[in-house]
């Protein structure tokens, strides 16, 4: 089934080098959603097509930020990262040729390398603030890495909650795109196979049309003027 017609795609996605694996390695720990769990790198870029292919180019780096509409955990709040420190192209472009992108216009993305950990003291949350949107037009989930765990479901829902019409375990290289209107999305917790901890590496893609982007300080502050209305009323 074409993916304008289900609004989602399954996918492989292209391997990572043997040196971006490592960089899981090096991810800093993410103090912002609660708990001890999440590691992350984060990078922006703009994507568009060109001479055949999907090209990106590196932004200047900056915090990232969600609206509280999207994000009841943090949303309103400048979140700091360290940058992505190899080129995620390949798989970006393996996400948009998946989504079926217009190839006649350019989209910013935000990409961010995550691991999540568990071990008998630490309770591997994938998605901190459950079923949901993210605001975007599409965003891509790949995983590289399952060392050590169960769980960690990926699932697909009608927009506002209701039984799951994807649900399934993506194993290392296996990837899925959404149109983020169109549903919502979450990945159940993970958990220890043994005694030993264990850890589940993704790539977390957003893509938007460039007319639409995420990017900048003017959609910094009026996401962060929305969160204090937030805080508010709250």
């Amino acid at each position: 089934m074409d993916f304008h017609t289900r609004h989602y795609a399954r996918f492989t996605v292209p391997a990572l080098s043997a040196q971006a694996m490592r960089e899981f390695d090096t991810l800093a720990f993410d103090p912002y959603t609660g708990g001890k769990q999440r590691y992350r790198r984060f990078s922006q870029f703009k994507l568009w097509f060109g001479t055949g292919e999907w090209r990106t180019e590196l932004l200047p780096h900056r915090p990232f930020i969600q609206s509280r509409n999207y994000n009841g955990v943090v949303g309103g709040v400048q979140r700091e990262f360290q940058p992505i420190r190899f080129d995620p192209t390949p798989q970006v472009a393996a996400g948009a040729q998946a989504a079926r992108l217009d190839t006649a216009q350019a989209y910013q993305i935000n990409v961010h390398q995550v691991r999540v950990i568990t071990s008998n003291d630490i309770k591997g949350i994938a998605v901190p603030e459950g079923p949901h949107r993210d605001g975007h037009d599409f965003v891509m989930n790949a995983i590289f890495a399952r060392h050590n765990i169960t769980g960690g479901v990926s699932q697909l829902m009608p927009t506002g909650g209701g039984p799951c019409f994807f649900e399934d375990v993506l194993q290392p290289l296996d990837a899925i795109v959404v149109a983020d209107d169109r549903m919502w999305h979450h990945a159940t917790d993970i958990l220890p196979a043994g005694d030993a901890p264990g850890h589940r590496d993704i790539m977390i893609v957003s893509f938007n049309a460039w007319a639409r982007r995420r990017y900048g300080e003017e959609f910094e502050k009026r996401q962060g003027a929305i969160g204090n209305e937030h805080m508010a009323t709250a």
